[in-house]
Order: C-alpha cells, then structure tokens, then sequence
C-alpha cells in the first residue's frame, strides 16, 4: 500500500507559546507536516506569575473560547480588560509580550504563521515589500473573519494526517491577508482590481497535472511551479477560473476518479481511495459523502 511522507513540521516549540503546569496542549499540528503554521489548543488556568513570551519572526494569533480577564504587557503598551468569547490576538513578529495575569480556565486557539507566508502574501496580493509595513500587536479584537479562519485552521488539527494540507495552505494565506489587511500600517488607497483568471493555456496546464497526479500528494508550490506563479497569486487566478479553491477542485477530481473506479472494477475500496490520492479509506469516506450525498460503498452498490 503507498504511503504518504509527512513534511517538516512548524512544531509547537518553535513558537513563543510558553508551555507552563497551567497551561496543557489539548491539540497541535506538530505531527501533521505543515511546514508553513503551526496550530495548537491549549487549556488554561488561573495564572497569577507572569509569563514573558519569546519574540520569533512569525506572526501569532489566537482566539479564546470562553471570557477570561487578561494583562498584557507588549511594546510599551498595556491591556488590561475582560475578553469576551470569540475575541482575538494578534502578537507581530519580533515582538516579546508579557502575561501578568489571567482569571478563569480557558480554551486558547493559536495560529503560529512563519515569516515566509507575510512575505509571500504582501508581495502577491498587495504588491508590498514585508519591510515596508509594520503588523500591530493588538488584543481583545472583534473580527468575526478571522476568528472564522482560525477556526476553521482548528478544525483541521481533528482531521488524520494529510486529509487537510492543501487545505491548511490555503487557510494559512487566507489569514495571513486578513491580518494584513486588518492589523497593519498598511495603507491600501483602493480596493485591487478583480482577480485576472488565469489563461486557456494555464488552465490546461494545471488541469492536466492535476488528473496525471492524482494518487500523488498535491500541494500548492508544485502547481506555483508549473504556471510560474507565486502561491497567493495562484490561489487567486485559480479562484477566478474555476469558481472553487484548489483544495475543492482537487478533491472533486479525486471523487469523480472514484466513482468511475466503483462503477467500473471490483476493486476493495482501501485501494481505490489510494490510487485516487485519499490519505486512507476513512478519508475517501468522508469527502464522498460530503460531495455525492452517500458512503462510497452505497455508491458502488446503487451503480451496479
């Protein structure tokens, strides 16, 4: 049976995240082979020491899950307030923040997103050099948005390795130009024009490579690659032409390839979901009935 190489991790000790007797990791992505995030679910305690966060050059945001009173110390400024639920932060790269004291147990969501991913996002999406703006650290922020995209980064950290990656790419960037856009000194005078699609000779191209390299792993930087494209321009263009993001597109590729494979051979459905490029049985499952409406052996049952 193939099986899929798990990449580098953004491990959890390479973030600024201070792992102290209050504070349990519930969840992280260290071995899920995001080389480019690194998301964790923490529990924590009542904490009345304070804690000083390391500076790293990633960006750092978070979510509570319950109201919680929070004094923060980052820059030279302070917080000092009760943060509702739902509520972000977002700590810039470089910057160190003292925690002094925190009321309540809670449930933190955090996003760690390495440097390259700004760099990429600036340049791409908003023609800006990284160095020429600056991300401002700010805490008990109401941004519905982005709290959705963290979330939905959160969600991942529950799907088995590899079910999620192009997913979690996309996500990562997606974020990443929220908070940009958001919680910088960026100035955007304009709204950016629409999306140009990508041309009839592209679209062939990442067609192509995508039905040859099905049962492979796909992954954003290859199809960057092949167009000559940075991976948030990509994103973008492929937006425009497809009407869906590469993750939905490919996965849909991947299903339709399955059910040609249950209506036409006998072959266990283990193997099909691996010579259609599912990380397992399970996952097949999951996104087939997502995309048909019933299980992949319902499927095969009602076409034969």
């Amino acid at each position: 049976m193939l099986r899929r190489r798990i990449g580098q991790s953004y491990r959890l000790d390479q973030a600024a995240l201070e792992i102290s007797p209050k504070v349990s990791v519930l969840r992280t992505s260290d071995d899920l082979g995001w080389p480019d995030v690194n998301v964790s679910l923490t529990a924590t305690g009542p904490l009345e020491d304070s804690i000083i966060h390391r500076a790293i050059p990633d960006l750092w945001v978070t979510v509570t899950q319950r109201p919680t009173k929070l004094a923060v110390v980052a820059d030279g400024r302070e917080w000092d307030c009760i943060v509702p639920s739902g509520r972000l932060s977002v700590v810039a790269p470089e910057m160190s923040i003292k925690t002094s004291r925190r009321s309540g147990d809670n449930e933190i969501l955090h996003a760690f997103v390495k440097r390259a991913i700004i760099t990429e996002v600036a340049g791409e999406l908003l023609d800006r050099d990284v160095k020429s703006f600056e991300i401002v650290t700010g805490f008990c922020l109401d941004d519905p948005c982005m709290a959705l995209l963290l979330r939905s980064l959160g969600q991942a950290l529950f799907e088995p390795a590899g079910h999620a990656d192009l997913k979690v790419e996309y996500l990562a960037r997606a974020l990443t130009a929220h908070v940009l856009r958001k919680c910088s000194n960026l100035t955007i005078h304009a709204e950016p024009a629409a999306d140009a699609p990508l041309t009839n000779r592209q679209v062939r191209l990442v067609r192509n490579y995508i039905r040859d390299h099905l049962p492979s792993k796909i992954v954003l930087k290859d199809l960057a690659s092949l167009l000559n494209l940075g991976q948030t321009s990509l994103m973008k263009r492929f937006r425009a032409s497809f009407r869906q993001t590469p993750h939905q597109y490919i996965m849909e590729q991947r299903v339709n390839r399955a059910r040609d494979l249950l209506e036409r051979s006998n072959l266990p459905i283990a193997d099909i979901a691996v010579l259609c490029g599912f990380a397992d049985q399970t996952h097949l499952g999951v996104i087939f009935r997502r995309i048909v409406g019933v299980t992949p052996a319902e499927y095969r049952r009602l076409a034969q």
